[in-house]
């Protein structure tokens, strides 16, 4: 190429970047942006631990403990079970859980120097809950619940001496006896969660809520039907809960 023409070249060059730079507006260049209302939508599927202190009224029972000289029952009672539960997909924020749980309580008192009286209450549960989150902050979340389902509700009284033998215990006689009188119930529980997830895969909750039941039929030892039993006597009130759950959760 002929020296005379190079400084033509880079003239030519130099006004082509030019108007490239002026087409090319560096200050006017955008980040597109997610919208302002843009969220992530809620997010749950796990299990875990459950436990749950149920403040029944037993004022009733304890009527009857004191008729036996066994004393009284206090505090609530502690169910221990496990829960596990998803979202439904098509319905935001909504979701379906299942679970069970279990507890009782015991008192024992010495009636004489070889003879000894045993007290049990028992509860268990087992049902369904459906919730609807709110998310007011980042891995934290409101949850109106409402669960149902069905349970068992009884109480064992028992009595025996210190010590026997193998031998004997078919044998009842007037030191030695078992009665359980039991009764199973329907029941609706609308509760309210706070749940927390300080990691996508661990879970906290607290909660709160009342047990509402429908008892059926008393029972002793599952054969003879009880009558005069109170209607009082029942695992309705209010109950306080924590759980601990692994999944995934946003």
């Amino acid at each position: 190429m002929h020296r005379c023409c190079m400084p033509l070249y880079f003239l030519l060059a130099s006004a082509l970047l030019a108007q490239q730079t002026d087409d090319l507006d560096i200050e006017r260049l955008e980040i597109p942006r997610a919208p302002a209302d843009f969220t992530t939508p809620y997010f749950a599927a796990g299990g875990g631990f459950v436990g749950s202190f149920l403040f029944a009224n037993l004022e009733p029972l304890n009527t009857k403990l004191q008729q036996w000289g066994i004393g009284t029952l206090s505090g609530p009672l502690f169910l221990a079970g496990g829960e596990g539960f998803f979202t439904i997909g098509l319905i935001p924020n909504f979701r379906v859980g299942f679970f069970g749980a279990g507890g009782s309580k015991e008192i024992r008192h010495s009636v004489a120097a070889d003879t000894q009286r045993r007290a049990e209450l028992k509860a268990s549960t087992t049902g369904l809950a459906v919730s609807y989150a709110f998310v007011p902050l980042r891995s934290i979340a409101l949850l109106p619940t409402l669960s149902g389902g069905w349970g068992t509700f009884g109480v064992e009284l028992a009595q025996s001496p210190v010590r026997t033998s193998w031998d004997e215990v078919p044998q009842e006689s007037g030191t030695t006896f078992v009665h359980y009188l039991n009764a199973s119930y329907l029941f609706l529980y609308p509760q309210l969660y706070l749940e927390y997830a300080p990691l996508p895969f661990l879970l906290l909750r607290l909660g709160g809520g009342y047990l509402l039941t429908f008892m059926g039929t008393w029972k002793q030892n599952s054969l003879a039907e009880v009558e005069g039993v109170p209607a009082k006597l029942t695992p309705s009130g209010a109950s306080a809960q924590f759980a601990i759950f692994v999944g995934l959760f946003n």
